[in-house]
């Protein structure tokens, strides 16, 4: 069996917004006793046109994956996809989504207008001065640019969101309940075109980390769950008592049962393999390897 987890579902590589070449993260999962694992970069799978002999770093199997944004129900929120035919993938994702340059500048563009509308103060030039080497997503770049300015606090409801881009932008950019929401709706494709695109390609739909949502989740986990083969039960911020939520939901309707990291290398804390109670995941391991006739 392995480590404890023996998998790992939810990677990213430097070929969206992580940090690690697919050499790095292989030698990773092989230093972790991984058994299996799947690289899910964001809205593009050019890391499976990449790897080649990984059986010289990485001893375990290795699913396709992708994780794709979406909209539903006004939320921006995110699909993944697994086992996918990689040609086929590549197709369908020509003309799905706008240039990631062209979307960074129109949200950095209209979070912006948002923050300006509820007081807050930036440098002069804040939008020119926006540099995609040194910071991959706009939005975490205008984050940080809030914070020079102390006195901005005070208009952010909450400390983690003014502590941590990725929750100001789960909590209040994509969320239509935040008076910092940017409606994405025009240059993010609906849920059910991305559903039915991964279907296209062969492959299996997991709904990912729906706690993250917070306020939103049941909204999006008893509007989506029908749609899905199975359900992410598995992730570092779960509680027990939502890991078991999803686990007694997945068995109830007969789904697949997945799990990961949402590892991100040097630019987010954890590690690959780290993807909540142990004790939980090994008596899973059996149902994330139902998808392993589509392994590379």
């Amino acid at each position: 069996m392995g480590t404890l987890q023996a998998f790992d579902l939810h990677i990213h590589s430097n070929n969206s917004d992580g940090a690690d070449s697919w050499q790095t993260i292989l030698q990773r999962a092989e230093e972790a006793n991984l058994e299996c694992i799947s690289i899910t970069d964001h809205d593009n799978c050019e890391v499976y046109l990449q790897i080649k002999d990984s059986e010289k770093y990485f001893s375990g199997k290795i699913i396709t994956g992708i994780e794709m944004q979406a909209y539903f129900k006004g939320l921006s929120i995110e699909i993944l996809g697994y086992g996918f035919d990689i040609v086929k993938m590549q197709q369908y994702l020509q003309g799905l989504y706008l240039p990631f340059p062209k979307v960074n500048l129109i949200e950095l563009e209209r979070l912006h207008a948002k923050c300006i509308a509820q007081g807050m103060t930036f440098a002069l030039n804040i939008i020119e001065n926006y540099n995609s080497k040194t910071h991959y997503y706009a939005t975490d770049y205008l984050h940080e640019e809030m914070r020079k300015f102390s006195h901005n606090k005070n208009l952010i409801p909450d400390a983690e969101s003014w502590a941590r881009e990725n929750i100001f932008f789960k909590r209040h950019t994509s969320n239509p309940n935040s008076s910092f929401y940017v409606d994405e709706s025009d240059i993010v494709p609906a849920a059910d075109k991305v559903i039915e695109l991964i279907r296209k390609a062969g492959g299996k739909v997991v709904l990912p980390h729906v706690y993250q949502y917070e306020e939103n989740t049941d909204l999006v986990l008893n509007g989506l769950v029908e749609s899905m083969d199975g359900i992410e039960c598995f992730y570092p911020s779960f509680t027990d008592d939502q890991t078991k939520h999803l686990l007694n939901l997945c068995k109830k309707r007969n789904l697949l049962i997945t799990g990961g990291s949402d590892y991100h290398g040097g630019k987010r804390p954890g590690k690959i393999g780290e993807i909540g109670n142990s004790a939980l995941c090994r008596t899973n391991i059996n149902d994330i390897l139902k998808l392993q006739g589509t392994i590379l």
